[in-house]
């Protein structure tokens, strides 16, 4: 499938791991150019030379960025349009979730997830607005989770904060669409990425990978008996860059194996 994305200009915040990482692979094998952002220097500088070793480097552009900090922000776009002159895809992939029930979230807990779902999100879109609209429309891709739909007790505070930025998903779609700038989200399930890594390897360290995930779908209940991986979720993020999906905005593809009874 040709998605018309040669040339296009993409910044994916949270690009140096997981799901933005292979997004970001995914992106440029379609011909687009790339801008990743991510807090670990190391992280960001390993991520930027796979990325170089498999594509042209000067398509890549890795830049430090702690979303959650407007002057990060404002100039990873601007680093963004001094190299490739554009921005026409805006993805918003950076983020963690945090475990616990309400009595056991802290206040500076409470206070990153509502950073990382809220100010990140309204960071980067403030920043890449004027552009969009300037060249005559974009894409914005925002990265939730089912837990925005059907909450977990145990992640009390990242379900409460993935709802608002599912409605406010939905209210920059109405609101942008009259500069033709599309925004949609892509909801995940249980993907295999870095984050449930570092959950097996603390839960779990002894026991096989494999037999690891198999066992964490059927405690998940998931329909298609597997965990997700990556590749899956950037699938449905290039979708919704694509030309193929001109005349979808303010909605929702969940990314989950068929979890969730959430209508």
């Amino acid at each position: 499938m040709d998605y018309g994305l040669k040339d296009k200009v993409v910044l994916i915040m949270g690009g140096s791991s997981g799901v933005g990482l292979k997004t970001a692979e995914m992106f440029l094998q379609e011909g687009a150019k790339v801008v990743i952002g991510g807090r670990d220097p190391y992280r960001l500088d390993e991520a930027a030379k796979k990325l170089g070793s498999f594509h042209a480097k000067e398509k890549v552009l890795a830049k430090k960025c702690d979303v959650t900090m407007e002057n990060d922000v404002k100039e990873v776009v601007k680093a963004a349009i001094q190299k490739f002159h554009q921005l026409d895809v805006l993805v918003n992939s950076a983020g963690r979730s945090v475990m616990g029930h309400f009595f056991d979230i802290t206040n500076d807990q409470w206070e990153e997830q509502i950073k990382l779902k809220y100010h990140a999100i309204i960071f980067a879109v403030r920043a890449a607005y004027p552009y969009m609209k300037e060249q005559g429309g974009g894409r914005i891709i925002n990265i939730n989770a089912t837990l925005s739909k059907e909450p977990e007790p145990h992640m009390v505070a990242t379900a409460a904060t993935r709802a608002g930025l599912l409605n406010l998903s939905k209210s920059l779609a109405h609101e942008l669409a009259a500069d033709n700038i599309l925004v949609n989200s892509v909801s995940l399930g249980v993907i295999q990425t870095d984050q449930w890594e570092r959950r097996r390897l603390q839960n779990a360290p002894d026991m096989e990978p494999e037999a690891y995930y198999e066992d964490l779908a059927k405690k998940r209940s998931i329909p298609l008996g597997r965990v997700g991986k990556a590749e899956e979720v950037a699938s449905a993020i290039l979708y919704l860059a694509s030309s193929g999906a001109s005349y979808v905005t303010g909605t929702t593809i969940e990314v989950a194996g068929g979890i969730g009874k959430a209508l």
